[in-house]
């Protein structure tokens, strides 16, 4: 992107390039130079964005007066449309009953008591209702976490020395490091980093929850080898076994798995009934009654269910502070911390998406800040309750709009029922089978799995394609959050060698004014260093009069016109196009169609001066636009000079006579380029004046 030049001749804009060999630096100008200059920086930042003394805290103290007010304008709405309240209501119900079998489910993926999943859910059903970016967002256990969890639970995991409380234990401080992690990012307003996802680790990210999410289920159609044991203490024990495929309980097992995806898929479809009824609560019902109704007393081919697995003990949570003193892996907590932290904000933040384009409204950075502050709050509260933590879920937040939740009290009432169910009907979902809890898993994973990428990856570029593999595949091998940050830095080194490849150039011969000053013979070798550095500092009125001695030369110049982006990955075509030995004694590069990208680009301007400079010869260029300014005025060594005079001599060399000016004055304009280009420099149509000067920076 070109700054704007509406306010400027049409002519060029020169950058002098003078590379001056390492200066010598006394420990008073190394520190100021680098570790003072650096202080000072941060000193100028935290100044711009100091607060008034009571400033910081007065969210806090409006916080009160903030939810009255908001409870009682809630009142006063619902008083006023009571039938939108019971909406609201029965949706909070109906995604009650839809999370309830798939916090179930996903508590036994993180190998975890589901009462601790299910006290998961109804804190983030409060708490996001509450405080989340955007109403009617469901959340709670969700299976993007479930599946990171194992690396800390897993009897395969990090902690497989340790038994499972010891290894629970240390979940609860992930949670709860999460969370810190989490709220400190949405304090922070790091949010919009998430709008650098690219589209294809967005689709590896689903493909691979879908995947991790497919091979957790898998332990459905194993049995347990201890009859002494139930289920969830043999798979802790690893003493599982794949069930017999001639035996009758596994193709039973089969059938209530491949009827709960029917229901689940045609259930909705029915007039009526099938928009009023959760599909999960359907099958729920079509489950008990088929294992406890038939199956058990009659056919005798026993299903397991979530009673036989692990027994629900229903109750309040405790609060207790995690036992950080007893983590004996700091190591793998951290990493599990981060990975929680950074899945649960990406699935979180693509809800939002996802809700926001059913209700046709616009995702705002100001709600993804929000709802990062909500899930740091929600995992926080997990951690000092023994929770399992959790996020917002796409599935479930879906599918209450789509029922007709709209507003925050639908989102609260699910959060509020499960801990209704929890404590008076936890016997009642013991009696589920788990088959009905894979059957409705299968049908999450077959919505879940973004299935054109099957089709777009013989059809995308190979990089694109590569990269949603490498994420899907790492996802299933490692873990989610390292598979989106793969795929980020792969499309990022993707994007910047393509944009490298895209830089061009061409050559052409300008005719140019210089101002020639007489040089003695004595100022050549070492005095003629001295005096270009002296020139280079001199005082307004010694340069004015150093000017009046310049002599008006025109001279051909060979000018190189750069089209693209310099960065890291164009340095070596940048390198390529210039021919010093060949090239005349002024070159000028012209950067109107190109942007200085990194400080690469910017070494790469430094290293041609250097070359150019052995040659004896003067590199200049012209038409920066403020972004390359910007980092020019970041390098060390750039200095803003208003003028470039060349000195001549017997043997016709060529050095620097520069008239310095401050540069903090043009920098601290809003946009630099009306100051920084006062007079256009000579054209090679116009005549120029003896008198034009136009602006510079010189790089030493």
């Amino acid at each position: 992107m070109v700054g704007d030049t509406s306010r400027v001749k049409p002519a060029g804009r020169y950058v002098r390039l003078d590379a001056r060999g390492a200066p010598s630096f006394s420990p008073r100008q190394l520190w100021r130079d680098s570790v003072g200059h650096g202080i000072s920086r941060a000193s100028r930042a935290l100044r711009r964005q100091r607060r008034a003394p009571g400033e910081c805290l007065a969210p806090l103290r409006r916080a009160p007066k903030r939810v009255a007010g908001a409870a009682s304008a809630a009142g006063a709405f619902y008083a006023h449309n009571w039938r939108l309240l019971q909406r609201e209501v029965l949706c909070g119900v109906a995604a009650m009953l839809l999370q309830i079998p798939e916090t179930v489910a996903f508590s036994y993926v993180a190998n975890l008591d589901p009462v601790v999943g299910l006290y998961a859910t109804g804190f983030f059903g409060i708490i996001v209702g509450l405080l989340g970016g955007v109403p009617a967002t469901v959340a709670g256990a969700a299976g993007a976490l479930a599946v990171v969890m194992p690396q800390l639970t897993g009897g395969d995991g990090a902690l497989a020395h340790l038994p499972l409380p010891a290894r629970v234990d240390h979940l609860v401080v992930a949670v709860t490091l999460a969370g810190a992690l989490q709220l400190a990012f949405g304090a922070l307003g790091l949010s919009r980093a998430f709008a650098m996802i690219p589209r294809t680790a967005h689709i590896g990210f689903l493909n691979g929850l879908a995947l991790m999410m497919f091979l957790s289920q898998m332990s459905t159609f194993k049995v347990c080898t201890d009859p002494a044991l139930r289920f969830g203490a043999c798979e802790i024990a690893h003493r599982l076994a794949w069930m017999d495929v001639a035996e009758p309980a596994t193709w039973t097992t089969a059938f209530v798995v491949v009827l709960t995806m029917v229901v689940m898929h045609g259930f909705p479809k029915l007039p009526m009934v099938g928009k009023l009824v959760p599909p999960t609560l359907v099958v729920a019902l079509l489950g008990v009654g088929f294992e406890h109704g038939i199956n058990r007393p009659l056919l005798g081919y026993n299903v397991r269910t979530i009673g036989d697995t692990s027994p629900l003990a229903g109750g309040l949570p405790s609060f207790g502070v995690p036992d950080f003193g007893g983590v004996q892996d700091w190591a793998a907590v951290l990493s599990c911390a981060a990975s929680l932290a950074a899945v649960g904000l990406f699935e979180s933040i693509m809800t939002l998406q996802a809700v926001v384009d059913l209700t046709k409204a616009r995702l705002t950075p100001e709600a993804c800040r929000k709802e990062c502050v909500a899930q740091g709050v929600g995992n926080l509260v997990c951690g000092f309750f023994a929770a399992m933590g959790g996020c917002s879920m796409i599935g479930q937040s879906t599918g209450n709009v789509l029922n007709g939740g709209r507003f925050r009290v639908s989102a609260v009432v699910s959060g509020v029922a499960t801990f209704v169910v929890v404590l008076f009907a936890s016997a009642l979902i013991e009696l589920v089978p788990v088959a009905c809890l894979t059957g409705i898993l299968f049908v999450i994973i077959l919505h879940t799995f973004y299935w054109p990428s099957l089709r777009l990856v013989f059809h995308l570029q190979a990089a694109d394609a590569f990269a949603i593999v490498l994420v899907t595949a790492l996802a299933a091998a490692i873990n989610l959050a390292v598979a989106v940050v793969a795929g980020v830095v792969w499309q990022s080194l993707v994007n910047g060698w393509r944009d490298g490849q895209q830089l061009a150039a061409h050559a052409a011969v300008e005719t140019v004014t210089l101002y020639r000053h007489p040089v003695e013979a004595e100022q050549h070798g070492d005095g003629g260093d001295r005096t270009s550095s002296a020139n280079a500092n001199q005082s307004e009125g010694d340069t004015d009069d150093h000017e009046s001695d310049a002599i008006p030369v025109e001279e051909r110049v060979k000018v190189y016109y750069v089209r693209g982006q310099l960065l890291f990955s164009s340095v070596a075509l940048f390198r390529a196009f210039f021919d010093v030995d060949a090239d005349s004694r002024v070159v000028i590069v012209d950067l109107h169609e190109c942007l200085v990208g990194d400080f690469s680009g910017v070494a790469a301007l430094r290293e041609a001066a250097t070359r150019y400079r052995d040659a004896g010869k003067l590199l200049v260029a012209r038409r920066l636009c403020a972004q390359s300014l910007d980092l020019l005025r970041h390098d060390v060594g750039w200095d803003h000079v208003e003028s470039i005079h060349v000195a001549g001599s017997a043997h016709d060399d060529e050095e620097a006579g520069l008239r310095h000016s401050d540069a903090s004055a043009h920098y601290a304009l809003p946009s630099p380029l009306p100051h920084l280009h006062l007079v256009s420099p000579f054209s090679p149509s116009t005549t120029s004046s003896p008198t034009a000067t136009s602006s510079y920076h010189v790089l030493h």
